[in-house]
């Protein structure tokens, strides 16, 4: 049975610390663990002796003074993701003075940790955050005022945007809800959610640059808004020059289509499948084809109201939608006769353009429409936390504004992650995950890196960005 320990001596018996007994005397070393490849499990290595512990305190190795010993702080983490942020710091900078290095600190600390707004002060003080932007102000109190301050500096926000799109060639642009309970927000319009349930909302709408991977432009709409005049309005809010409309099926109107050519706005507008002007032919009239990525696609095009109509044939897509539908010929759900009348739509895609660009082009351009459908998924998911904490508009003008720079901030993290080729292993959380084991502590006002596990070691050498080297190891 274990000695139990005189209560002078239990309160040094801490996590990181260790005490051991030798004769009858008691004594103070730092510790931690790391992970032992041959033994298979974790084992105890001892960083440094602090000294011999006794009831008026602890008396350090002589020669030394007692260290002063601060919190463990995630580090990895919060300095991968400050690799991204110095175009954005820049132009936050300009735009923002005073408060920049708090939207990017509560920016970085929602991408790390997803947590709520009122724990982002915590995090802050307890990560590598507060090294990093030391003059951010993240209490309760100083976020209010910032996500109030930040959604009536409209003008700012727009500079901000331009700086950052610049470098686009094409932006892509399209609309989606935040569904809220909150009964702080009396400006929130009833729509339809995804599985048809009728809910309070809010429209967003997002602009995506094609040629950086990252979002451009970002703004608040009242209610359930889905028109090409609160598109048009965006781009004229926006400053961002040559834009391409690329929308959903749900777009698709000709009034819609005649206020964007009235506009001056390019679009590409995906069609459904039984609009008249749509027609369809045999596979074995298309006669032209690209590659996309290890796809062969196949295409033709005609001509309608003056713009172009592309058709494209994906085969091997056009085969599994085949087998589906024969399936449930077999089980009575439809009959030969009306297979007859839609196998010609299988695999096909079909676009409305005004853009003048080749098939490939336009082809390429569309289906980076996953790249803003999935920037939406991660907006969603995070957005629903602190929807009930906002009491005007302007405070989630603010809020989306802060969640915009996060997003940029992820963006830029998933095309690293695709260069490096390592998203088939590991998603943007994961890495986060596995870098926030990177700790730093503060001793004597010096801040030293803890351990690394083999397995961390292996994923930052794998990201090819010095975080142990930056950090002192």
């Amino acid at each position: 049975m274990a000695e139990e320990l005189p209560d002078w001596v239990l309160k040094y018996k801490k996590k990181g610390m260790a005490v051991e007994k030798r004769g009858n005397s008691y004594y103070l070393t730092r510790v931690t663990s790391v992970w032992d490849p041959e033994k298979k499990r974790a084992k105890k290595v001892t960083l440094e002796y602090l000294g011999r512990i006794t009831p008026d305190g602890i008396i350090p190795p002589r020669g030394k003074n007692p260290p002063k010993i601060g919190g463990v702080m995630d580090a990895g983490n919060l300095l991968y993701i400050s690799r991204f942020s110095q175009n954005l710091e820049s132009a936050l900078r300009e735009c923002f003075p005073y408060h920049w290095e708090s939207i990017l600190a509560a920016a970085a600390l929602k991408l790390s940790y997803g947590d709520p707004l009122k724990r982002l002060k915590f995090r802050h003080d307890t990560s590598y955050s507060k090294r990093l932007w030391p003059n951010a102000a993240l209490s309760k109190n100083s976020i209010t005022s910032l996500l109030d301050s930040l959604g009536g500096q409209l003008s700012a926000q727009r500079k901000f945007f331009s700086i950052i799109s610049k470098d686009d060639h094409h932006i892509a642009i399209d609309m989606s809800y935040i569904f809220s309970e909150s009964k702080n927000i009396p400006w929130l319009e009833y729509g339809y959610n995804s599985e048809d349930v009728w809910k309070p909302q809010v429209s967003i709408l997002l602009m995506w640059g094609t040629t950086t991977h990252t979002p451009g432009f970002i703004k608040l709409l009242p209610g359930a808004t889905h028109s090409s005049q609160a598109l048009i309005n965006a781009v004229s809010e926006s400053g961002i020059q040559e834009v391409i409309a690329i929308v959903d099926r749900g777009f698709w109107s000709k009034k819609n289509m005649e206020f964007l050519d009235d506009a001056g706005i390019e679009y590409i507008m995906p069609l459904r499948r039984n609009l008249p002007m749509v027609r369809y032919v045999s596979p074995s009239n298309y006669r032209n084809y690209f590659w996309y990525g290890k796809r062969l696609i196949w295409w033709r095009v005609s001509e309608w109201d003056g713009r172009r109509i592309y058709y494209y044939l994906d085969k091997e897509m056009a085969s599994e939608e085949e087998s589906t539908y024969l399936r449930r010929v077999d089980e009575g759900e439809y009959t030969m006769s009306q297979y007859r009348k839609v196998r010609s739509r299988f695999g096909t895609l079909t676009l409305l353009t005004d853009t003048g660009l080749s098939a490939e082009k336009v082809y390429e351009l569309y289906k980076t429409r996953w790249e803003i459908e999935y920037a939406f998924d991660t907006l969603q998911n995070t957005l629903g936390t602190d929807t009930t904490w906002m009491r005007s508009r302007n405070r989630l003008q603010g809020y989306l504004f802060i969640q915009f720079v996060a997003l940029h901030l992820y963006s830029q993290i998933l095309e690293h992650l695709k260069r490096k080729d390592l998203l088939k292993r590991y998603s943007v959380r994961d890495i986060l995950t596995i870098l926030s084991k990177v700790n730093v502590v503060e001793i004597n006002g010096k801040d030293q890196m803890g351990e690394i596990t083999r397995q961390t070691r292996k994923v930052i050498e794998l990201l090819e960005i010095p975080i142990t080297e930056i950090l002192g190891s």
